[in-house]
């Protein structure tokens, strides 16, 4: 339990449900490893509140940042007043703290940053490769921007994105190729075949019933796949691409690597650089006891094609 005293910094995380969030518990964990007097706190806000609430929390001057839940990540960047290029393009952010000298209220978003990390520890080859998204929601926008970002050097060579909702990937993935050199497509099915990479930012796998997102029997013998989600996990997805010999992942590490920059954007950087350096604490946290043996040995892309 951490020591609360006037002197400990406030971080708050709202959302709507907040019964199934992690970050409280990697927030405070790295809060008590690094002594640093601070303490970040769930709190359920309805959307209809939100507009309201966000201002209002700032009024509490040890109130230093927000990380943001769904459903209110759509909805932040138009009542602060400055976003970062990723939060800009996506139209969504997950993080937001005071503008120095009390300039105002700023936010970005970090999900893609988390996704290219996890990537690179894996060893998954996306740079110069063809990148099949399913979903064109909150999370899947924010993938797809820093996909495209890196351009020819650093970035994806196609970012294509692909949702049952009739138009949603089309529109999201207009917006994206307008900002960026990549090239970003919606496509009508999703068929993974001919692309290097498949990542999984929908919800299906959260319950048993529900069909897969794709037929990992279509994608190639080098292709590998990310699955998003955190709960149920491994999910059928990732379980039957492992069974094909693909390399395959679930989204715990999306959001370990999306610490650091969470930490440096509040300007803990000391913290930050630690946690770049050793985060299996954090992996101890979050990563389910099926997986406990990949937190010290992760399971690396094969292909020495990889880059």
């Amino acid at each position: 339990m951490a020591d609360i005293r006037g002197s400990t910094e406030l971080y708050l995380i709202p959302g709507d449900p907040v019964g199934n969030v992690r970050l409280p518990r990697m927030f405070n964990a790295v809060f008590a490893r690094f002594g640093l007097d601070a303490v970040m706190v769930p709190v359920q806000v309805r959307a209809r509140d939100f507009t309201v609430w966000l201002k209002a929390s700032f009024l509490a001057r040890n109130v230093r940042g927000l990380l943001i839940a769904p459903p209110h990540k759509p909805l932040v960047a138009d009542l602060v007043d400055g976003c970062g290029l990723f939060a800009r393009v996506a139209g969504s952010a997950n993080v937001v703290r005071r503008m120095p000298e009390g300039a105002g209220l700023e936010a970005d978003l970090f999900d893609g940053e988390g996704l290219v990390g996890a990537l690179d520890r894996f060893g998954i080859p996306f740079r110069g490769k063809r990148v099949l998204v399913l979903g064109a929601g909150v999370s899947a926008a924010a993938i797809a921007v820093t996909l495209a970002e890196g351009g020819e050097d650093d970035g994806a060579l196609e970012v294509a994105l692909h949702d049952i909702a009739p138009g949603k990937a089309a529109s999201v993935a207009a917006r994206i190729d307008a900002a960026f050199d990549t090239p970003v497509v919606a496509v009508p099915t999703a068929d993974p075949a001919g692309f290097d990479l498949v990542i999984n930012a929908t919800p299906l796998g959260l319950r048993p019933d529900d069909p897969m997102p794709c037929d990992v029997a279509r994608m190639a013998p080098h292709a590998a796949l990310f699955d998003i989600l955190l709960r149920g996990q491994p999910t059928p997805l990732v379980q039957a691409a492992r069974a094909r010999g693909l390399h395959a992942q679930p989204g715990f590490e999306m959001l370990i690597q999306q610490m650091p920059h969470y930490l440096d954007y509040f300007g803990l950087d000391a913290a930050a650089a630690a946690v770049r350096e050793d985060a299996d604490f954090l992996r101890e946290l979050v990563y389910p006891a099926e997986l406990a043996p990949e937190i010290r040995s992760p399971l690396r892309y094969p292909d020495p094609r990889a880059r």
